[in-house]
């Protein structure tokens, strides 16, 4: 064997035993008449009580966890859950929020979340009171559609690239104050940033991402709102804001990171993003 083969393969089996020692463990969850699956993400060191974000993928995602989520974790003691979503009725994984495909799916993914939390929390000694939630696309969806349903089902949340369906948004009310991020490209040709109230992407109806925001906000009673730029990578592409709606008497503030032209992506190559959702959910976090 040449030095140079000895020296690429050397490389190659480093990169491959790298990869593998980040990829988050596989574990099962029996749930209803089901098993479920799950992968856990516990930086080294964590701390008992710890607190637990659970990160929702996007549809028929085949990404189902996200580096800089990870490297966020570490530096702010965290663990991160990556459940998988149900198979709709063309096999792709995700979560039931009423896409055409979806017609065949159960509509028990906060129940699901329930039994998840329930077995993660206690199997890896995590804070219970300290659960939160972040997702993608799909993933962003189903916390619109929580928020409206289920809203204390989590401490504070963070969509990236998600929506709020107007079937969820003219019938059901908000009905509890909810900390919320959302970061969104300007450019998204999946999730429209001016949103689709006509359906003629096929995905439903729904709302423009700075309606659906407002609407948490005003929900929230927020008293103030201002915009600031955000301060973007070396080699980012796009220009981010920053739009702040504070002085909730909850103190459950709603912020809006517009990526002007970004679009369908969870948008690390411009922000730090996963840095950015567990800072926000650290100012949520209950003291012991």
């Amino acid at each position: 064997m040449t030095k140079r083969l000895f020296l690429h393969l050397a490389a190659f089996l480093c990169a491959v035993l790298t990869s593998m020692a980040d990829t988050p463990q596989l574990c099962r969850l029996n749930f209803s008449d089901t098993v479920r699956t799950y992968r856990m993400y516990i930086p080294d060191g964590l701390n008992e009580g710890a607190p637990l974000c659970i990160y929702l993928h996007g549809y028929s995602s085949k990404t189902r966890w996200v580096k800089d989520l990870n490297d966020a974790a570490d530096r702010h003691g965290y663990a991160i859950c990556y459940p998988d979503g149900a198979p709709d009725s063309k096999g792709k994984d995700g979560w039931d929020v009423g896409y055409p495909t979806q017609y065949n799916m159960r509509g028990d993914d906060a129940l699901f979340l329930k039994a998840l939390i329930s077995e993660v929390c206690s199997k890896y000694d995590l804070d219970r009171e300290n659960v939160f939630c972040t997702g993608m696309s799909n993933g962003g969806d189903l916390i619109y559609q929580i928020l409206y349903t289920e809203p204390e089902l989590f401490k504070a949340y963070a969509s990236v690239a998600g929506l709020t369906f107007c079937k969820v948004y003219l019938n059901k009310s908000l009905t509890s104050p909810v900390p919320l991020i959302e970061i969104h490209g300007t450019n998204d040709k999946v999730s429209m940033w001016n949103g689709d109230p006509d359906n003629t992407g096929g995905w439903g109806a729904y709302a423009s991402v700075p309606v659906a925001v407002a609407a948490v906000a005003a929900n929230n009673r927020c008293q103030s709102y201002r915009q600031e730029p955000v301060a973007t990578k070396n080699n980012a592409l796009h220009n981010v804001t920053r739009h702040i709606y504070a002085d909730s008497p909850s103190g459950c503030d709603v912020e809006l990171y517009e990526v002007l032209g970004g679009a369908h992506s969870w948008h690390d190559k411009d922000i730090d993003t996963g840095e950015i959702v567990l800072s926000f959910f650290d100012r949520y976090m209950s003291k012991k």
